[in-house]
C-alpha cells in the first residue's frame, strides 16, 4: 500500500504562497520573478495555458502588463502599490497549476499521488 506522506509544495508554489500574502512586504525581485516564472511557462506552451480561453488568456496577459507597468512606475516605491500589483500578478498566473497549488495547501502533492493518479478520476461515493 502506499504513503500518503505529503511531499509538500513546489519550490515555486512556496514562493507565489509566499509573494501573495498580504502580510509578506513585497519587492521589486519578487514581482520580476513571477513575471519570468509566467513569461517562461508562456515561452514552453504549458498545457495548462493551451487550455484557457482566448479572453482568459488575453485577461492574463493584460494582468502580466499592467503588473509589469505598475513595477515601472513605482520606482522606489514599490510597497505603495502592493495590493494592485498582487492583484495583477495573480491574475497574470491564472491557470498555472503552481497557482492552484499554492492556494490549497491541502492539496499539496502526495508520492502516492505523484507515482500513479487515479485511472478514473472519480473519488466520490454515493450518499445514502
Amino acid at each position: 500500500m502506499m504513503s500518503f506522506r505529503p511531499t509538500g509544495l513546489s519550490s515555486a508554489a512556496k514562493r507565489i504562497r509566499r509573494i501573495l500574502d498580504p502580510a509578506y512586504p513585497l519587492c521589486r525581485e519578487d514581482v520580476i520573478w513571477v513575471l519570468h516564472f509566467v513569461q517562461k511557462k508562456v515561452a514552453l506552451k504549458d498545457p495548462a495555458l493551451l487550455d484557457l480561453s482566448k479572453p482568459r488568456l488575453l485577461q492574463n496577459f493584460n494582468s502580466y502588463c499592467e503588473a509589469a507597468l505598475l513595477l515601472l512606475g513605482s520606482g522606489n516605491h514599490i510597497h505603495t502599490k502592493n495590493h494592485d500589483i498582487r492583484t495583477c500578478l495573480l491574475e497574470a498566473m491564472h491557470g498555472l497549476p503552481e497557482l492552484a497549488e499554492a492556494h490549497s495547501p491541502s492539496q499539496a502533492r502526495t508520492v502516492e499521488s505523484l507515482i500513479s493518479p487515479p485511472a478514473n478520476g472519480n473519488h466520490s461515493s454515493s450518499p445514502e
